[in-house]
């Protein structure tokens, strides 16, 4: 019986694809998933993804292209940190490629030799990556990076968009140097 339930799934997503096919004049273009309306509750309660807002850009983070710029939106979570989610524009349709995580020094000297390694120092990586607050006045600018200069950084990175299109590749850790 539960085989039979698989089956009749796996036929009717066949079934779809097939009419999907002809439907778009058969085009090999995905098609749009859409999404439900948020509802006015869902809008003003705080989510995980929201407060992403300080965006910083800055080159050296896609090892096949470091001249490519990597769109930072920042914001403070629990534990005193700073995550930054990255990505390859910043259009709205934008796709994410990375994420990086602020320490503060203190925390950064509680990590073993090994896990030190893999994070950069802010007050020496500011200068070599071109960074631009984009957002931001320069009086500003100048306050936040007053800010993270006292900071470390670890860059993972999902996959490179300056070598495919496609995430395809090992996620890394990009070091900044």
């Amino acid at each position: 019986m539960e085989q039979n339930k698989w089956l009749w799934v796996l036929g009717a997503l066949i079934i779809g694809l097939v009419v999907g096919y002809f439907v778009r004049g058969g085009s090999s273009v995905s098609p749009t998933i859409q999404t439900p309306q948020a509802s006015p509750v869902a809008q003003v309660e705080d989510k995980p993804h929201q407060g992403f807002i300080l965006h910083i850009d800055a080159e050296k983070h896609f090892p096949a292209d470091e001249k490519k710029i990597a769109h930072h939106f920042c914001k403070q979570v629990k534990g005193g940190m700073f995550e930054c989610q990255l990505y390859d524009s910043d259009e709205k349709d934008a796709r994410l490629v990375g994420v990086e995580t602020v320490v503060d020094t203190k925390t950064w000297q509680g990590f073993d030799v090994n896990e030190q390694s893999l994070w950069h120092y802010h007050k020496e990586e500011i200068p070599k990556i071109n960074a631009k607050l984009p957002d931001l006045s320069p009086d500003e600018a100048a306050k936040v990076v007053e800010t993270l200069n006292e900071t470390y950084g670890k860059v993972y990175l999902l996959w490179d968009p300056a070598k495919s299109d496609l995430p395809v590749g090992q996620p890394s850790i990009t070091l900044i140097e």
